[in-house]
């Protein structure tokens, strides 16, 4: 059987054009991406990019029910502290998936592939480092951070992990980490 026609890369470039408010009236989308292409040199270990979502709340509602409609995407979790909102997100997704208030419990399933990320803004670093460090490539709302700080650190766990990061509607965080920005 043949692997995913989405790949990680197209499929995080969508989400983040889609959740960027990007619509076409009248038209609709679908993305296809040539077999032989796969994110980095590497594909999915299954047909499908398997994701997490973390944070349900107006932005992370709206990037899940985009994620959801690519092709070769499942969304298998989600985490945000409130339970109505563990709700809002099976119903997104029209489908039972594993829900909980602690994100670190989808970043400890073996298998997510990806973490989508859409929790208020100061906590974007440390859930896109501890994403990084389970070794899952990332999607998060923009913007990035706050600080230059959390900036470098995201940056350097991208580096570090070899994982694809993308930011917001912005190109992968991995595309520019080598550059000296000095």
């Amino acid at each position: 059987m043949p692997k995913s026609l989405l790949s990680r890369r197209a499929f995080l470039h969508t989400t983040a054009a889609a959740a960027a408010g990007v619509t076409l009236a009248g038209k609709s989308i679908e993305i296809e991406a040539e077999p032989n292409y796969t994110a980095f040199g590497y594909s999915a270990p299954s047909d499908r990019i398997r994701f997490g979502m973390v944070g349900i709340g107006m932005e992370g509602s709206s990037v899940l029910a985009t994620a959801c409609a690519l092709p070769g995407t499942e969304c298998v979790a989600a985490a945000d502290l409130y339970d109505g909102r563990h709700t809002l997100a099976r119903e997104i997704v029209g489908k039972p998936i594993k829900t909980t208030r602690r994100y670190q419990e989808l970043l400890d399933d073996k298998s997510i592939d990806a973490i989508l990320i859409a929790v208020p803004d100061h906590w974007h670093m440390q859930v896109v480092v501890d994403a990084l460090a389970a070794g899952k490539d990332v999607y998060c709302e923009k913007p990035m951070s706050h600080t230059s700080a959390d900036g470098l650190a995201m940056v350097a766990a991208a580096q570090k992990t070899d994982r694809i990061v993308q930011i917001g509607p912005s190109a992968p965080v991995r595309s520019c980490a080598g550059r000296r920005t000095s």
